[in-house]
């Protein structure tokens, strides 16, 4: 069975590299270019790993994690930013991140 994992992030550049790399093989993935849109999806879908940016329009990446952990509390959030802080990534941690990366990654870090 292959992980679902929505992507949300308002950089049309990155959803599609999250497509290119994840896509096929194990992954199902699918893609929201806002929080608010992320959120429809997530109360609509069953996904198994939620990948968001923290700074977009309209929900922003911090209520997209708090939502999934309420309606799925198994599910794995990871936050990306490219305004990253100590602050916030104890914040997303202690909200239930399982990761917090800073923008722009290198893929051997992560």
């Amino acid at each position: 069975m292959r992980a679902r994992v929505l992507v949300v992030d308002d950089k049309e550049n990155i959803l599609k590299l999250f497509e290119r790399v994840l896509e096929g093989g194990d992954f199902d993935v699918k893609t929201a270019g806002d929080g608010t849109r992320a959120l429809g999806m997530l109360a609509a879908g069953d996904f198994d790993v939620v990948v968001t940016d923290i700074r977009m329009p309209g929900a922003d990446g911090m209520t997209v994690l708090r939502e999934a952990k309420r309606l799925f509390p198994d599910i794995e959030v990871v936050l990306m930013t490219a305004y990253g802080s100590a602050a916030s990534a104890v914040e997303a941690m202690k909200a239930g991140a399982y990761d917090y990366l800073s923008k722009p990654f290198d893929p051997d870090e992560a």
